[in-house]
């Protein structure tokens, strides 16, 4: 293992990240915006633009802060028109108040001391506070036992969290209070109104080859150095092979909502 820092590996393969990682469903995307109103959008960690491109789909006044310029710059091109700013949410002042703050799978990399207060500042009474991930299931037990397996080969733990790492069965199919869904969260309970989780339900599936390029944009494989990561993704794959070359995945896509007081 490597001492870089693994919230910034992902800008090692930014075009190859925005080649492979999937969206987000529209849904989100339409059902967040109702619930926003009118206002302008401020979206944290955008990346590539994998879900920058949704949101400005509908026109909206969006404002994507993105620390890494390597990323950056694939957003650039993959969602023109939109305001970039090469920063983190920590070192940016808002220059107004925002109606709906969005980060796609990025919000866990911001200081969580400092988070929820600065998301606070940025919205403006009644803005919408809305981070979502794509949490990743496997739907097949003793595929899910050989790939635990796999990870334990090459030192990666569950702790981990690779896209492998959780069963279907290990989350409820409806969501648990705020608080228990989101247990490093729980300052936003305390500070902003209508705390809940907007769950969205999706299938994958993914043959080896296809799964193994994922993998290679993923933090847990990125920091690893470049033997042993390939010997990992490698093992995967020859697991996924075993079974019938295909991984099927139920993608939860989670949204953590809450609304800054009027």
């Amino acid at each position: 293992m490597t001492s870089r820092v693994r919230g910034q590996v992902f800008g090692e393969e930014a075009e190859e990240y925005h080649r492979v990682r999937p969206g987000y469903p529209s849904e989100l995307v339409t059902d967040l915006l109702a619930l926003a109103g009118p206002g302008p959008v401020l979206e944290v960690g955008a990346g590539t633009g994998k879900a920058t491109a949704a949101f400005a789909a509908h026109d909206v006044d969006l404002t994507c802060l993105e620390p890494d310029a390597r990323m950056a710059a694939v957003l650039r091109r993959t969602v023109p028109g939109v305001t970039i700013v090469e920063t983190t949410f920590e070192d940016w002042a808002p220059d107004r108040g925002y109606g709906l703050l969005i980060s796609a799978q990025a919000w866990h990399w911001v200081d969580p001391g400092r988070r929820t207060g600065l998301a606070f500042a940025t919205l403006a009474p009644g803005g919408l506070f809305a981070p979502f991930w794509n949490v990743f299931l496997v739907t097949d037990d003793r595929l899910h036992a050989e790939l635990a397996a796999a990870n334990a080969r090459h030192g990666l733990a569950e702790s981990e969290h690779t896209p492998h790492s959780l069963r279907l069965s290990d989350i409820p199919t409806e969501p648990r209070p705020y608080a228990e869904e989101w247990p490093d969260m729980a300052d936003v309970v305390e500070t902003f109104d209508e705390p809940r989780t907007l769950r969205y339900r999706s299938v994958r599936s993914y043959s080896s080859a296809a799964y193994r390029d994922h993998l290679l944009t993923n933090s847990a494989y990125r920091i690893l150095d470049d033997e042993h990561r390939e010997a990992a993704v490698a093992d995967v794959a020859e697991v996924i092979d075993a079974h019938g070359g295909t991984l099927e995945l139920v993608v939860y896509t989670d949204v953590a909502v809450a609304r800054r007081p009027r």
